[in-house]
């Protein structure tokens, strides 16, 4: 299957008042056309960093030490602004978490979407109403012609949400990151949201990168899952095999706090995981591992795959 995009031996880190730590350790995943990724894990882990640096959308005090981001064989982490701003809507779309911060209260849905209509596709402003009022329409707005004259304040969070992805998808972008999109929703709209994201993403064949800590949702939604912990990637697999036969104790842990009706109580993984200025040595997961053996304590475990297109780092299996 094509690979759309490439992040090769990706390093992150934050200037914290003058000293740099890592957020982001060697991360290598791949997206293939009309594939859905989904990347899960704690808050913290560096879900968004990684999937964030795609479109160089970083904090300000946030570096990039090494590695490649590849979109179908460019490197855009050696684009310059003006380059990047020519991708990013058009080539690679990105739908934040929070729908009522991430519109411009000053100004109509119809003028922000516009905007983007008219900028990535150079087209009137006549002909850029019409588009708005189609992508509308596709993310199911009633009266789009009307609401097109709407402020943000007027849509529910819920409609605020169709309205970003409506810009997400006004360019027809060859792949969407969508950052826990569901996060500041209720659980009934939540559900709409992802159905329509799904819907589109088929309709469209539109590769999707999907961050998200639920992994209810990542069962149902996503063809390939990166477990990350503490900034690496811990376990890379398809999604029959995520749930079928986890591998990492972290991914078993996640698995295992899921509720079910069998349980009586939830399962949890006990301690906390590190902070970004934590000084750890060897495994990142050993200090709440079930697992943990003496070798834990002092070697990073190595990526082995175990089975065909099945990865882990974890000593188990070294």
């Amino acid at each position: 299957m094509q690979k759309i995009l490439k992040i090769k031996n990706l390093d992150i880190s934050f200037n914290i008042e003058g000293e740099l730590y890592k957020a982001v350790h060697n991360i290598n995943i791949s997206l293939s056309k009309n594939q859905v990724l989904g990347i899960v894990g704690e808050s913290g882990c560096g879900k968004s960093v990684t999937a964030m640096s795609v479109l160089k959308l970083l904090a300000s005090n946030a570096v990039i030490e090494s590695g490649e981001i590849l979109f179908k064989g460019q490197n855009l982490l050696t684009l310059s602004t003006k380059q990047l701003q020519e991708i990013r809507g058009s080539k690679i779309a990105f739908i934040p978490q929070d729908p009522l911060n991430s519109l411009n209260p000053l100004y109509t849905a119809g003028d922000q979407l516009m905007e983007t209509i008219i900028f990535h596709r150079h087209v009137s402003k006549k002909e850029a109403k019409k588009l708005a009022i189609e992508a509308l329409k596709d993310v199911k707005i009633p009266e789009a012609e009307n609401r097109l004259n709407e402020y943000p304040h007027q849509f529910s969070g819920g409609m605020c949400q169709r309205v970003l992805i409506a810009m997400a998808l006004s360019c027809d972008p060859e792949i969407i990151i969508a950052d826990e999109p569901t996060t500041a929703l209720d659980v009934t709209v939540q559900a709409q949201i992802l159905d329509l994201i799904r819907k589109i993403q088929k309709e469209r064949q539109t590769s999707l990168i999907f961050i998200t800590h639920d992994l209810g949702v990542v069962a149902e939604f996503c063809d390939y899952i990166a477990v990350m912990y503490s900034g690496r990637v811990v376990e890379y697999a398809d999604v029959k095999s995520i749930f079928k036969n986890p591998l990492h104790p972290y991914t078993k842990g996640l698995l295992d706090s899921l509720p079910s009706q069998e349980k009586k109580e939830l399962n949890v993984i006990k301690g906390q995981p590190p902070a970004i200025t934590d000084k750890t040595t060897g495994c990142v997961f050993h200090p709440r591992c079930s697992c943990r053996m003496d070798i834990c304590d002092k070697i990073i475990p190595e990526k082995t795959e175990p089975a065909s297109e099945h990865s882990v780092s974890c000593h188990l299996y070294n």
